[in-house]
Order: C-alpha cells, then sequence, then structure tokens
C-alpha cells in the first residue's frame, strides 16, 4: 500500500504557492486611492490622502498631536503582496523632538477598507498604527448648468474646433 504523505505534502505546497501568489496579485490590484482616517488615540484630525499608480503609492497626510501641534507629511510607498512599506517625510513637525523620517508597515485588510500595522522612527521609538478608508460622499447636487464645474480642457477634436470658431 502507496503511503499518502508524498502527495499530501506537494498538494499543500501547490495551495501554499497558490495563497501566495494569489495575495501578491489582490494586494496590487486593491484599490487604496482615497481618503484614509487614522484611529490613532492622541492625533485627532488626522487623515491621508492616497494616490495610487499600480502597486506603487504617492501619501499627503495632516494631524494634531495632543500635547503639540499640527504635523503635515508626506511619502511614496508600494504595496507587496498584502503589505504596504510607505516611508514619510514630515514637513511641519507636530513637537520639536519629533523625528521628520518615519516608517509605516502596514497590512491591507481583505476588503480594501482598513490598513493596520505599525510606525517607527530613527529615534527607535515605535507603535500601532490604523487607517479606516472613508467612503465618497454623494456628489452635490446643482441648481443650474452654470453651477456645474467646467473641464479641464476638450475632451475631443469637436471641442477644439468649436472653442476656435468663437469669436
Amino acid at each position: 500500500m502507496r503511503s499518502t504523505l508524498p502527495c499530501m505534502n506537494r498538494l499543500l505546497w501547490v495551495l501554499a504557492l497558490m495563497g501566495w501568489t494569489s495575495a501578491r496579485i489582490w494586494g496590487a490590484e486593491a484599490d487604496l486611492a482615497g481618503l484614509w482616517k487614522n484611529t490613532a488615540i492622541g492625533i485627532g484630525q488626522s487623515a491621508i490622502i492616497i494616490s495610487q499608480e499600480g502597486a506603487f503609492l504617492h501619501v499627503a497626510g495632516y494631524g494634531v498631536w495632543a500635547g503639540g501641534g499640527t504635523g503635515v507629511w508626506h511619502g511614496k510607498g508600494t504595496i507587496e503582496g498584502a503589505r504596504v512599506k510607505l516611508p514619510l517625510t514630515y514637513t511641519k513637525l507636530p513637537k520639536p523632538d519629533f523625528d521628520p523620517k518615519v516608517e509605516l508597515e502596514l497590512e491591507i485588510s481583505s476588503d480594501a477598507k482598513t490598513l493596520s500595522g505599525t510606525w517607527k522612527n530613527g529615534l527607535g521609538r515605535k507603535g500601532p498604527v490604523k487607517f479606516v478608508k472613508v467612503g465618497a460622499e454623494s456628489p452635490p447636487k446643482i441648481s443650474t448648468p452654470a453651477e456645474a464645474p467646467k473641464a479641464e480642457g476638450p475632451s475631443d477634436d469637436g471641442d477644439k474646433k468649436g472653442e476656435a470658431a468663437q469669436p
């Protein structure tokens, strides 16, 4: 009678590889673009805006620290599997002894609505961090066509010809 152990080992290896591959693909496909609220205690009005190009992220953030002031930061990060690595630079420090270089290591939730993990700085300090994606508001209602925002440019050649023909 043949042992089923080698077959089971092979099956487990294939399943693990499939899970690792799908996590890498899923993470790169996660839509992280938008507004995220920082839920950390001791930091008020804290949020980040993420702009995403594939697996590359551009981030800008703002917050008000207890016992300090406002902090403003930016950074460029990457999605690696279901994780985000995000080095940040503070351009406005909330406290005088604040390290302007901070790195976030975050896990993307399965629904891509939560980023949670740790922050650490060059002074050896670290702690937990969690961001929750803020849902988009409904578009504003307008009463007249004149209230609608203007386009940033012509949408096709027909618009260009129409603009050129006007006095």
